[in-house]
C-alpha cells in the first residue's frame, strides 16, 4: 500500500504538464516544444512561480492581492534605477526592500480599515502603479547587461531553487507558516487556540512582498529593463500565479504545495505559448486561459464535495 500511495503521488503531480505538453507537440511538432522553447518556458514559469509562492500565504486564508504585479513593477523600477549607482546588490537588495516596504504598507491598510482584501488590494494596485508612471519621469529604466546574468540559465534556476527552499521552510517549518495553515483550515478554531488571524493576514501580505521583491529582479533581469504599467494592467499579472496557487492546493494532497504551484504555473505557460504556436489571437487565447481556469476549479470543488458527503456518510 505505502508504494502504491508513492507512485500515485509522483504521477498525478507530473500528469498535467506532461499532458498539456503532449497535446500541443503533437499539434505543432515544429512550433512547440523546441529546446529553446521549454528554456523559455521553464524561465517564465521561474519567475511567476516565486511570484505565487507569495501569493499562496495570502490564498491559504482566502485572502486575495491583487495589488503584487503593481509592487513587482514599481518595486523594479526602484531597484533598476539604484543598480546604476550599487550594481547587483542594489538591484538585489533595494528591490527586495522596496516590495518588502510595499507588502507591509498593504497589509498596514488591509489591518488598519478591516476593508476586504479585494477591494484593498485593486485600490492599492492603482496606487501603486500611479506612483511608477510617475518614477523617473515615467520612463522605462534599464540595467547594465552585465548584471543581468541573473536572469538566464543558469542564475535564474539557481535562484528559483533557493527560492523554493526558503518558500517551503517558511510554510512547513516555522511558528508562522504553522499559524497560516492554522487560519487557513479554520478561523474559528485558530481564534479559539490563540493565533490572532488579523495579525496573521497583516504578516502574509509582508511575507508575500519579499517573494514579489526576488520575482521582481529576476523579471528585470530577464529582459534588461523595466516599463512602468498604468490602467489596471498589472492585474493581468497576478493571474498566471493565482492559478499555479489552486493547481498547488489540489496537487497538495499528493506533493507539496509550492512543488504544485510551479507545476501549475508551467502547465498554464504551456498552454499560453501552445496556443500562441497554433495561431490563436490574443483574445481567444484568453479566452481558453479562461475556460481552462473554470473547468479546473469545477471539478477541484465538486471533487471535494463529493469527498466531504462520502465521508459524513460513512461516518
Amino acid at each position: 500500500m505505502k508504494r502504491k500511495i508513492k507512485w500515485k503521488n509522483m504521477i498525478i503531480p507530473a500528469a498535467m504538464p506532461v499532458m498539456v505538453f503532449l497535446i500541443f507537440f503533437l499539434c505543432q511538432p515544429e512550433r512547440f516544444g523546441t529546446p529553446t522553447g521549454i528554456m523559455i518556458m521553464l524561465q517564465q514559469s521561474v519567475i511567476n512561480s516565486i511570484i505565487g509562492f507569495g501569493l499562496s500565504l495570502n490564498l491559504v486564508i482566502d485572502t486575495w492581492d491583487f495589488s503584487a504585479g503593481a509592487q513587482l513593477v514599481l518595486a523594479g523600477l526602484i531597484g533598476a534605477y539604484y543598480s546604476q549607482y550599487y550594481g547587483l546588490a542594489g538591484l538585489i537588495l533595494i528591490t527586495v526592500l522596496a516590495a518588502t516596504l510595499l507588502g507591509v504598507i498593504t497589509g498596514l491598510v488591509y489591518f488598519v480599515f478591516k476593508i476586504p482584501s479585494i477591494i484593498v488590494t485593486i485600490g492599492m494596485m492603482l496606487v501603486y502603479e500611479s506612483i511608477g508612471s510617475l518614477y523617473h519621469g515615467g520612463e522605462n529604466v534599464t540595467i547594465d547587461m552585465g548584471i543581468s546574468f541573473l536572469g538566464r540559465s543558469p542564475g535564474i534556476f539557481i535562484v528559483g531553487i533557493l527560492t523554493y527552499l526558503l518558500a517551503y521552510v517558511i510554510y512547513h517549518h516555522t511558528k508562522f507558516g504553522y499559524n497560516v495553515r492554522a487560519v487557513g483550515n479554520g478561523e474559528a478554531t485558530a481564534k479559539s487556540i490563540g493565533i490572532n488571524s488579523l495579525k496573521i493576514r497583516f504578516l502574509c501580505f509582508a511575507v508575500g512582498g519579499v517573494f514579489v521583491g526576488i520575482a521582481s529582479f529576476l523579471q528585470v533581469s530577464y529582459g534588461g529593463a523595466i516599463a512602468p504599467k498604468t490602467g489596471m494592467n498589472t492585474m493581468s499579472m497576478v493571474f498566471p500565479p493565482f492559478m499555479g496557487v489552486f493547481i498547488g492546493q489540489y496537487l497538495e494532497r499528493y506533493c507539496d504545495i509550492m512543488l504544485g504551484i510551479f507545476l501549475g504555473v508551467f502547465s498554464m505557460t504551456m498552454i499560453n505559448t501552445g496556443l500562441i504556436a497554433m495561431g490563436l489571437p490574443g483574445t481567444l487565447q484568453q479566452v481558453v486561459t479562461g475556460c481552462f481556469m473554470l473547468i479546473f476549479m469545477a471539478i477541484s470543488i465538486n471533487r471535494e464535495q463529493a469527498l466531504l458527503k462520502s465521508g459524513k456518510a460513512a461516518a
